[in-house]
């Protein structure tokens, strides 16, 4: 059967088959990815931040998404200020900002801003870059295999294998970065449990130090002469030693009319440093003769 004029139709036109999913464009995608934010989709502007699975973001955006959290979508990952690193960027000196794409003038969409400071790549996607949790700053993954140090290639800061994050990471390579940053941040609290228990340590040593020469200065105090010219027992009251008169002498002091000038225990020499005794008395009578002779 032919339709009007003649013309024979063909199967594919008769029978409805299921259309393709419409693909991505990859080129297009890796480009979005590498010059827009991760959250707020706005064009990257200095200061560019990362976080530990590799994203990039606004630093203004991150700041107010954690000040409003009820708009934290995309960044639930992130707790604070702790969760993100400023990244150190190396401007490409042979980039040009033409600001508005037009209709008719060409645009190289393979231009970027920063580059490699060590091999000069453009970081356009096209490329694998990686940044150091510790330091921030941004190489090239070619840099990494090429000049291996445990040194960064940027600012001179000693860096660990495990700090180093890929920038945009693959699908297949997100759960890679999770599982890294999970041990992380793991390792992290470890190691902050470990320094307060240090300090702590350390404090109750310093403080079982003082301690133990306080009560070897009050040991010394009570095993000095008492009142009655002998030793006075020394009491340990919480690791630290104080001396003690005896009950009896104790109670001498308490009681209103003990006087030590007559006290038999006490020695001559003892008595002599008060007032209450003679020769202090006769020392007295004898200056104030001597300050007052208008009276004699």
């Amino acid at each position: 059967m032919g339709c009007d004029g003649g013309t024979i139709p063909r199967r594919d036109e008769l029978v409805k088959t299921k259309k393709k999913p419409e693909q991505k464009d990859k080129n297009s995608e890796r480009l979005y990815r590498w010059h827009h934010c991760a959250v707020s989709q706005a064009p990257l502007k200095e200061p560019v931040v990362g976080c530990e699975l590799g994203r990039l973001y606004n630093k203004e955006e991150v700041l107010t998404r954690l000040l409003d959290r009820a708009s934290e979508a995309g960044v639930s990952h992130i707790k604070g200020l702790k969760d993100i690193r400023e990244l150190r960027l190396t401007p490409n000196p042979g980039y040009t900002d033409e600001g508005a794409q037009k209709g008719d003038a060409y645009t190289d969409h393979q231009a970027a801003r920063y580059i490699c400071p060590v091999t000069s790549l453009e970081m356009n996607g096209k490329y694998r870059f990686t940044f150091a949790w510790s330091c921030g700053c941004v190489v090239s993954e070619r840099a990494l295999k090429e000049v291996p140090s445990p040194i960064c290639h940027k600012c001179g800061q000693v860096y660990r294998e495990d700090d180093v994050i890929p920038l945009n990471p693959t699908e297949e390579e997100q759960e890679a970065v999770k599982a890294a940053m999970v041990a992380r941040r793991a390792a992290a609290k470890a190691a902050k449990k470990a320094k307060k228990e240090s300090i702590k340590r350390e404090a109750e040593a310093e403080e079982d130090t003082s301690a133990t020469s306080k009560g070897k200065k009050a040991a010394k105090i009570g095993e000095g002469a008492g009142p009655s010219g002998g030793r006075g027992p020394a009491l340990r009251v919480n690791g630290v030693a104080s001396a003690l008169l005896r009950d009896k002498e104790f109670d001498q002091v308490r009681s209103a009319g003990f006087s030590v000038a007559s006290d038999p225990k006490a020695s001559e020499v003892y008595k002599s440093l008060f007032d209450t005794h003679k020769t202090a008395q006769k020392k007295q009578s004898a200056h104030w003769v001597t300050c007052n002779p208008q009276y004699f």
